[in-house]
């Protein structure tokens, strides 16, 4: 029920770069970031229940890990209980319902207060303030507190109740519908399950999709470009008038009488001021940006400095070679037009 893996094959020529994976471990930079990636799958692709999902499923497996480790700790699992990882089916069945619901580092009756969560926000994330929290579920896994089975048993029925369920608040409709009931079956039974294990072909399978379909497009608009969509048609409108006031002023000039060059070869700073935007609103690489200032923008007018080693080369090579682009066309236009004998009328 898995995707084909063909991702890789599309980028051996740029194998330096980051990858899926590495994107969302958090061991990127950016542009190429999980911030980043997010705001791309939500206002570019419209898909970002699918990482909501995605990061959520992490969020779940680390706090089964600190489970495990915690009932580890306390004398429930062995070292020989471990050796085969913390998701094997041995522990699993150690783990099973029937084990005591509390590890021994924290008692039944004063479980750690936790406060209510809007299932309207993702469990891993709060996509709201992107910048601060897109790290929160490492942070929060990091503090000295114990999950409860209990906890463990929420978090999976909040999987359920956001994403599986129809017309869940952030139903996930890429996934195969007969995957999707065979998850709703195990979660609403009278005992559901809770462990990772549930979730991980769900896991393999959205991994993939957005390894074939989201993870190219963030990298052709965050490591070949760096401006937004809003900025780009903004770059069309500036280039649009800029050109009708270069040719307009070429041909006034023209009329008027004004002799060849002198004067009339100042049309060049409109030409290119035009034929830049154009060219900037085609690729979607502002050149001024990335060689001067180095920075990528993220949402409209609000940036990111490019810090990826990878992609910080590959947008200075473009932009070089975009801004030659920029300046050899319109030296070829003010040349056409300067050398049009003058004409008064």
């Amino acid at each position: 029920m898995s995707i084909e893996k063909q991702y890789p094959r599309q980028q051996d020529k740029h194998d330096d770069l980051p990858t899926l994976d590495q994107v969302l471990s958090r061991q990127t930079l950016p542009p190429v970031c999980l911030y980043n990636f997010y705001i791309i799958m939500r206002d570019r692709l419209k898909m970002e229940e699918v990482l909501d999902f995605y990061l959520d499923l992490q969020h779940h497996e680390l706090l089964w890990v600190k489970y495990v480790k915690a009932m580890h700790r306390s004398g429930h699992l062995s070292e020989s209980d471990l050796s085969e990882g913390y998701h094997s089916p041995r522990v699993m069945s150690r783990l099973s319902h029937s084990t005591t619901q509390y590890p021994a580092s924290s008692s039944p009756s004063s479980p750690s207060p936790q406060p209510p969560q809007n299932l309207n926000m993702p469990m891993s994330t709060t996509m709201p303030s992107l910048g601060s929290s897109i790290t929160t579920t490492t942070d929060n896994l990091n503090n000295t507190s114990v999950p409860s089975r209990k906890e463990l048993a929420d978090s999976s029925q909040k999987l359920l109740l956001r994403y599986l369920v129809p017309s869940a608040t952030k139903e996930i409709t890429q996934l195969p519908a007969e995957l999707v009931t065979a998850l709703r079956n195990e979660l609403e039974k009278p005992d559901p399950r809770d462990d990772p294990l549930l979730f991980r072909e769900a896991k393999e399978y959205l991994f993939d999709y957005m390894q074939l379909q989201a993870y190219p497009k963030f990298l052709r608009l965050k490591v070949w470009g760096n401006i937004t969509l809003y900025q780009q048609l903004g770059r069309l409108v500036v280039g649009l008038v800029c050109l009708l006031a270069a040719l307009t002023t070429s041909l006034s000039l023209i009329f008027l009488g004004y002799p060849q060059w002198g004067v009339r070869f100042w049309i060049l700073l409109p030409f290119w001021i035009g034929i830049l935007n154009i060219l900037i609103f085609l690729t979607g690489l502002d050149p001024i940006w990335a060689l001067v200032f180095n920075r990528s923008e993220t949402t409209t007018f609000k940036f990111n400095t490019i810090k990826q080693p990878q992609v910080k080369r590959i947008i200075r090579s473009r932009s070089i070679w975009l801004l030659t682009t920029s300046i050899i066309i319109s030296v070829i236009c003010t040349i056409i037009f300067c050398a049009i004998p003058p004409r008064k009328l």
